[in-house]
């Protein structure tokens, strides 16, 4: 739990190779899930609501401006958000600032599974904190997906084990979490993001064969269908080295992964429901520039 100690918790949402069975030409994050509520909008306010200091969108250049008219530039934590008690509640509302950050160009066609948008989220938010000022990287990251239909209202009781300094947190269904396969919300460390960098690289086929033991440098190609297996790899395998030794684990009620076209049908003819939150918390605010005009600036 937190200490007094510095704490700098980063939102990764990733985007970028995110694969549904939709088949539709649109981007499948802005399907609703609640009437003008939108699945991407729901990740980052899943990650407003878990305590997030900063919210890193990883999407490519294809699709980041339009997620950008959806999301906005920042948000609002809900916790801070409604102070009717006191004398100015806006001086106590928190902004988040969102970042989008796309796939490097040399892991494209390589490694870049949905999971590794996660790790390259994870090492963005680590990368251009750490060169403003080792003050300001996150000690923790925590990953929401937008594909994941559960209550996360519930993510408020559990912001302080989100933030824990020593240990990880998992939200669990039916005992199952991330490390299933499962679109289920968790956090992990920079360590953790080592290990799994680590060990991704160590298991996938590259271009090449392995050299032989007359051989100085690889001479023989695998087949095209072979190359790069790090492109194909699975949760389980990308977050095998998460460690789990005393970490949270919450169990939820209910849970669908709508990136599956009959569970996204299950989930909306089910009792179980996101409800909207306010326009304040969904609206898209940017920073306004200078100079601007009178009416520019947003005062939600």
């Amino acid at each position: 739990m937190s200490d007094g100690r510095h704490t700098h918790l980063a939102g990764i949402i990733p985007l970028a190779n995110l694969k549904t069975d939709f088949e539709v030409p649109t981007p499948e994050c802005l399907i609703p899930v609640d009437p003008g509520f939108t699945a991407i909008q729901k990740a980052v306010f899943e990650c407003a609501v878990a305590g997030c200091q900063t919210i890193w969108i990883v999407a490519n250049d294809d699709l980041a401006p339009l997620i950008k008219k959806v999301v906005g530039e920042w948000a609002y934590d809900p916790v801070y958000y409604y102070r009717k008690h006191a004398i100015f509640p806006r001086e106590h509302q928190r902004e988040i600032p969102i970042y989008y950050v796309p796939i490097h160009p040399k892991d494209r066609d390589r490694r870049d599974s949905y999971g590794w948008s996660v790790l390259h989220g994870v090492y963005s938010a680590w990368r251009v904190a750490n060169i403003i000022s080792h003050w300001v990287v996150p000690h923790k990251y925590f990953v929401a997906f937008p594909m994941s239909a559960y209550n996360v209202y519930s993510l408020r009781k559990f912001r302080a084990k989100i933030s824990d300094f020593e240990n990880n947190f998992f939200l669990t269904h039916q005992g199952k979490t991330i490390k299933d396969n499962q679109l289920l919300a968790f956090t992990m460390f920079g360590e953790d993001f080592i290990h799994c960098r680590r060990h991704v690289n160590k298991a996938t086929t590259r271009e090449y064969l392995n050299p032989g033991p007359d051989e100085k440098y690889p001479q023989k190609k695998l087949p095209i269908t072979e190359r790069w297996s790090a492109r194909r790899f699975e949760f389980d395998t990308i977050f095998e080295k998460i460690n789990e030794k005393n970490a949270h684990k919450e169990e939820i009620d209910w849970h669908y992964d709508i990136s599956k076209w009959q569970q996204y049908q299950a989930f909306m003819g089910s009792e179980n429901f996101i409800q909207k939150p306010s326009k304040g918390l969904t609206t898209a605010h940017k920073h306004v520039k200078l100079p601007y005009r009178e009416g520019e600036i947003d005062d939600d």
